[in-house]
């Protein structure tokens, strides 16, 4: 539970500790952080706030990769250990804080934002996991990213953090859940923020991402489930893109690369980095993509029915933008070669309308 007071009955006893230069005061700060968090009970949103945001520097200071890898996975857990009341808070306080701070992270800075990133939607996962799969937990979790991060329309969401979540989100879902017992979680209705997002961005681009990154890709782990494991891809349909879609890409891709100029013009001294830095890093990375492998299966058994109703449901929904309906029927009917119809009996009125 939050509870907002003013700013002079909060104290923050981690916020300076946390972003201090020294590395053993910061170590010291986020040990004790971790005990302090699991044994208090309510937080205002002023103290989260603090928190997170001496939490963004203590990860800004951190050199070197393992050492930013670490930490990333420090941090990210506390979400499990935050009492059940207060977390939904507390990872809400943490989208808010990226979202915010994210513009100034330079181009240098940027790969271990990302990972912490990462393994924040990994523990939020387990979160959703260590409750059991709850419907009512899980709705909340997915509110605070509808409001947060993966807000269809808030300008105020930088597009690097949308991107990247629409990217990883199966990905990190899946290495937290036993493929045997996939078919028991809800997952339906885990991916409610990306159909809101498919219902109301205005974004060609985003669109295609999700459907191509989420619902697409899901058909395609499903058939090559189906042929004993194959590569081969499913027989899906490709959006065809209309040429304001291609203008608007090309627009995004120019923003991208006049933000990634400018931030390179203020950080020339910083890329005269040593090539044992160099090759360090490199090592780091590939170690940290066999750690980040996706441990599952192509057989993980989605909620395919329940997926395709939902996305009647969104293509039938007036407040859709109109550009993305037929789109968004286009993925129904496609669903629905993959499900079976005496699991899934539609009535006429409802093909007809998905048709129009």
């Amino acid at each position: 539970m939050v509870v907002v007071i003013s700013a002079k009955d909060s104290p923050s006893p981690f916020g300076k500790r946390l972003a201090a230069n020294d590395k053993k005061t910061r170590d010291k700060a986020v040990k004790a952080l971790g005990k302090w968090i699991s044994k208090k009970k309510d937080f205002t949103h002023l103290e989260l706030m603090k928190l997170w945001k001496g939490l963004f520097y203590c990860v800004w200071m951190s050199d070197k990769p393992i050492i930013q890898q670490q930490l990333s996975e420090t941090l990210s857990s506390l979400v499990i250990k935050v009492p059940r009341e207060a977390v939904m808070d507390f990872i809400s306080t943490f989208w808010q804080t990226m979202c915010a701070e994210w513009n100034g992270i330079d181009r240098l800075r940027l790969d271990k934002y990302y990972f912490l990133l990462r393994r924040f939607l990994s523990y939020s996962f387990r979160t959703l996991k260590q409750n059991d799969w709850d419907l009512e937990t899980i709705n909340e979790f997915s509110k605070v990213m509808v409001n947060g991060p993966l807000n269809a329309t808030n300008t105020k969401v930088p597009d690097g953090i949308r991107f990247h979540l629409i990217e990883i989100y199966l990905e990190e879902l899946e290495k937290i859940v036993n493929v045997t017992h996939s078919g028991e979680v809800p997952t339906a209705h885990i991916l409610q923020p990306m159909f809101h997002i498919l219902g109301q961005t205005i974004n060609g681009k985003v669109f295609r991402m999700v459907a191509e990154d989420v619902f697409e890709a899901i058909l395609k782990k499903t058939a090559a489930g189906e042929e004993n494991g194959s590569d081969q891809e499913a027989d899906l349909p490709v959006f065809v893109r209309t040429e304001n879609e291609d203008e608007d890409e090309d627009e995004d891709e120019d923003d991208d690369r006049e933000h990634d100029t400018e931030m390179a013009g203020d950080n020339d001294d910083e890329e005269e980095d040593s090539d044992d830095d160099d090759e360090e890093e490199a090592r780091s990375k590939a170690e940290m993509e066999m750690e980040m492998t996706d441990q599952g299966s192509t057989t993980f058994d989605y909620d395919l029915v329940g997926i395709k109703e939902r996305l009647f449901a969104v293509g039938a929904d007036k407040e859709t933008v109109e550009q993305n309906r037929r789109k968004v029927y286009v993925l129904y009917k496609t669903y629905q070669v993959f499900c079976p119809p005496e699991e899934d009996p539609k009535t006429e009125d409802e093909d007809e309308e998905a048709d129009e």
